[in-house]
């Protein structure tokens, strides 16, 4: 299977090649139609799997069984609910990544998408809507299983792609007939599906004075002034239309005498997280400013929160989380393995046992190890085996999670 395809020529030249080589070559007026589009010429069905270099015989039975080019499980939500997902498996997750790099991301996608859009944040939607004083909020429910194989089908023929093509394209992405959760796909093509929707909500609040915008499912409506429950019927109405539907108790209004929220980021005077997020790192960090040494998931964290902050320049509170993150790294960063030639280490372990643990992951040999490390496969084994009897560990997996929590 080939890399991810952002590593090939940016045009599509390459792949003219491809189809002229073949026998019947390639007609220049499907050339320059093509080039047109700026998509890649996908005349055929036969055409991808030359690309990628596969059997079509791949391609027909993801076609024909894609249950079993997937992998199942549930993932709990906030709420204590449960969400499926549907990840690919290997040979049809390269394929996705292909349709999503060449065809998918060239798709011009509007200035008030903020959602699964390159460039784009949730922090950058919120200051969309900065300075209004009244705000509504709505989710689509189901938002990735509400979009129909049909509608997928539509989006690649709309693009100017055969009956054919688009049928294989939107199969190759689908899954019962729906857009699964967990694909590399799915974010560009709701985004793509949506785009009637965008434009219809953009109208109706041109219309009233409002702004609009989207964040995957998360639509909100910004004005000067209070928007009326009408409004709020008249999105609604358009939401059915377009074959989605809103979560009542997800609907929000809310005004400057209030907190004003979008996508996690409150906008009354300036842009900065909820107040219990706030509180809820301080505390974290005083915690960890206690503790005699950091794990590296810690230190992420604390990396994170210095990240973070630079999107809030505007808020003092935000500012001074950052310079607390920062110290604490400059003076406990040292503690960390790989961090530091002499970290604090848990349980016993020398420096060697625990390099060896922190990069245990799934399906890494011993092998792998012992090339990062710079050492010999018997040697990670030696030092594993013993690690392993420090920490109480029965197997890799459990070794992996205990180095993800403790290391």
């Amino acid at each position: 299977m080939p890399t991810r395809s952002y590593y090939f020529p940016r045009d599509f030249a390459h792949l003219e090649e491809i189809l002229r080589a073949e026998p019947g070559g390639f007609p220049d007026d499907e050339t320059a139609r093509f080039r047109e589009l700026g998509l890649p010429p996908i005349p055929t069905t036969g055409a991808l799997p030359l690309f990628l270099g596969i059997s079509p015989k791949t391609i027909f039975s993801i076609r024909r069984r894609p249950r079993k080019h997937y992998r199942s499980f549930p993932l709990k939500k906030k709420d204590g609910t449960k969400r499926d997902i549907d990840t690919p498996r290997t040979y049809l997750k390269v394929i996705q990544w292909w349709i999503l790099d060449n065809i998918l991301n060239h798709v011009e996608i509007a200035e008030n998408v903020f959602g699964f859009v390159a460039g784009r944040s949730a922090v950058q939607n919120a200051k969309y809507h900065l300075g209004a004083k009244h705000v509504l909020n709505v989710d689509i429910r189901q938002f990735f299983p509400s979009i129909t194989i049909d509608q997928v089908r539509e989006i690649f023929v709309s693009l100017g792609y055969k009956e054919d093509v688009a049928e294989m394209l939107a199969e190759l992405c689908c899954l019962d007939d729906r857009v699964p959760q967990g694909a590399p796909t799915s974010p560009a093509i709701a985004n793509l599906v949506l785009r009637g929707l965008d434009e219809q909500l953009s109208h109706l609040a041109k219309e009233a004075g409002h702004r609009y915008s989207r964040y995957a499912d998360d639509l909100t409506f910004s004005s000067q002034q209070r928007v009326e429950p009408a409004f709020l019927d008249s999105v609604q109405q358009a939401v059915e239309q377009a074959g989605f539907e809103l979560k009542p108790e997800k609907t929000r209004f809310s005004g400057f005498e209030g907190r004003m929220e979008v996508t996690g980021v409150v906008i009354n005077d300036k842009m900065q997280p909820p107040r219990a997020w706030r509180k809820r790192t301080r505390a974290k960090l005083h915690k960890l400013g206690l503790a005699p040494r950091l794990t590296r998931q810690q230190l992420a964290f604390l990396h994170g929160i210095v990240g973070m902050a630079a999107q809030f320049q505007d808020s003092v509170q935000m500012q001074r989380l950052s310079a607390e993150a920062s110290a604490l790294i400059e003076i406990k960063a040292q503690t960390v393995v790989r961090h530091s030639p002499q970290p604090i280490l848990p349980n016993g372990l020398t420096v060697r046992q625990a390099e060896a643990l922190a990069m245990l992951g799934p399906r890494r040999t011993n092998a792998e190890i012992a090339a990062r490390l710079g050492t010999s496969e018997a040697a990670i084994k030696k030092r594993l085996q013993e690690a392993f009897r420090k920490i109480g560990a029965g197997d890799r997996n459990g070794a992996h999670r205990w180095a993800v929590k403790h290391l």
